[in-house]
């Protein structure tokens, strides 16, 4: 009988290696080719598989708003949009062979956002099919449909576990900071071409400042930082999430309000109104929350805005035009390029909602979709007015309208589905921020606060459907997962024995 073969097990492993390792060393030799990052980046991700199965949760909360792409796949996907499809796969996995790996069903939010998934997957089945142009297909408008879909990936597997109390603070620290990586494109430009590979992981945040020099007709030449609209609010929310008002507030710890000035100062540099509304929302929704409204904060904050208002606005054309352009909503002295550069972007949108809404009560039953024929597509750019491309971005459905971006592609339905979504978000972030467990309060508040300075802007200034709902689907799924399915029964199972969320959960 012949004798069993037995190959040490280092000489198996070198077998395997080796052949690898030859076959990666010619891929580098050219790395700046997206042929050879795929197939170094492929080989990766496979070794990695054990790892991810292991860690994709983590990944998936750092990835959410974080400036990481992957630029070797079509279309350059955001990582958190494919770490949200990979995590369902091993979350479910997880579920098939644990009964222990619960997912935390918040039955509200669940039953709302599939009948507004329902609504948006038929409306484009019904429309033309949902089509990838970069992979072959006749038409556009398939990212949107991925966003969308990644968003509500992404909120179940942020559903598939419970975070432990005592990693809550380190979860809140790695999906607020994890805004902080757009710096990283910045970066990138800095350092020249041996930097140059950081912009295929990390783009530039700055598109729309790019488009506006591209076109200074339009934009006044105020040049937008667009990474601060992503560093700013990330850093802002943190420190919120952190501190609370009150306690950034506190002049016996300066250094909290340094940081607060300065994520405030960086968003103004951005040049986006948006931020000031945005911002200035959440900060009255947390001060409110925290009850600061009927404390001597709440006079005492109100005369040095006032005062600031009195003393920085009939200076302000001194500040940089950036800055300038993000408080034109204000009465103020101002530079007539930072005044243009915000009117100019305020009249093509007003010209655009008019002319779009004699197209709404045609899409309330039956809306367009998000497909849009490349043909249809081509024919409209070429013959537009490149100094007013208003009908390409009416067709692409960029509406920079909350409302808008619902009722034209999906109608009346995808409205209702979002409104029923929007309010049983609301009430289970109330409810979390009222009965959930003291030491999570100040999150809790933040996440609420976040959540309806949202929702308000969508509707009454900017807002698209696609684009929005990562945001709340993030927050709501990061709330679920702190605080579990149901708050209240969990807080009068288990009185507060807690401590403070600032100085215990929130060490990382």
């Amino acid at each position: 009988m012949a004798n069993a073969i037995n190959i040490p097990k280092s000489h198996l492993i070198m077998g395997l290696s080796l052949p690898l390792a030859v076959l990666l060393g010619y891929f580098v030799a050219e790395p700046m080719e997206l042929g050879s990052l795929a197939v170094v980046v492929f080989v990766l991700v496979v070794l990695s598989i054990p790892l991810m199965m292991k860690w994709y949760y983590p990944l998936l909360v750092l990835a959410w708003n974080a400036s990481l792409c992957l630029a070797f796949l079509p279309g350059q996907p955001a990582l958190w949009s494919i770490m949200a499809f990979v995590g369902l796969l091993f979350a479910v996995l997880s579920r098939a062979v644990s009964p222990n790996a619960r997912f935390v069903i918040e039955s509200s939010i669940t039953k709302s956002l599939l009948i507004l998934t329902g609504v948006v997957v038929a409306t484009g089945l019904m429309t033309g099919g949902i089509g990838f142009q970069i992979l072959g297909s006749s038409q556009y408008g398939g990212k949107k449909f991925f966003i969308f879909l990644a968003a509500v990936a992404g909120y179940f597997v942020l559903t598939s576990r419970r975070i432990p109390p005592h990693r809550a603070g380190f979860y809140v620290a790695l999906f607020f900071l994890s805004g902080l990586t757009y710096a990283v494109s910045d970066l990138a430009a800095i350092g020249g071409p041996r930097l140059e590979f950081l912009s295929l992981f990390f783009p530039s945040a700055s598109a729309v400042r790019d488009a506006a020099l591209a076109n200074p007709l339009r934009s006044g030449d105020v040049r937008r930082v667009g990474e601060f609209l992503m560093i700013a609010p990330a850093l802002l929310t943190y420190l919120l999430a952190r501190f609370g008002v009150r306690k950034l507030l506190d002049l016996t710890q300066p250094w909290r309000l340094l940081l607060l000035i300065l994520a405030l100062g960086m968003g103004l540099l951005s040049g986006f109104r948006s931020f000031v509304l945005l911002s200035g929302l959440t900060f009255a929704g947390m001060f409110y929350l925290e009850g600061l409204h009927r404390t001597r904060y709440a006079p005492a904050l109100l005369g040095i805005l006032l005062l600031g208002g009195v003393v920085v606005l009939p200076q302000a054309d001194k500040l940089p035009l950036a800055a300038q352009r993000a408080l034109t909503f204000l009465p103020g002295k101002f530079e007539y390029g930072a005044r243009m550069s915000a009117s100019a972007t305020m009249s093509w949108r007003v010209q655009m909602w008019k002319d779009l809404l004699p197209e709404v009560p045609r899409c309330l039953l039956r809306g367009r979709g998000w497909g849009i024929d490349a043909r249809e597509f081509s024919t409209t750019v070429e013959m537009e007015d490149p100094l007013n491309p208003l009908s390409s971005t009416m067709l692409v459905g960029d509406y920079h309208n909350g409302p808008l971006s619902i009722l034209i592609p999906f109608g009346l339905y995808g409205m209702i589905a979002f409104v029923w979504f929007l309010i049983t978000g609301l009430r289970v972030l109330h409810r979390n921020w009222t009965f959930g467990d003291p030491a999570l309060q100040i999150v809790n508040a933040l996440l609420l606060a976040s959540f309806a300075a949202r929702a308000l802007f969508f509707f009454c200034c900017f807002g698209s459907l696609h684009g929005d709902m990562p945001f709340f689907l993030g927050l709501l799924g990061l709330s679920v997962a702190l605080n579990g399915a149901d708050a209240s029964v969990a807080q009068a199972a288990q009185p507060a024995t807690s401590v403070a969320f600032d100085t215990e959960y929130i060490k990382v």
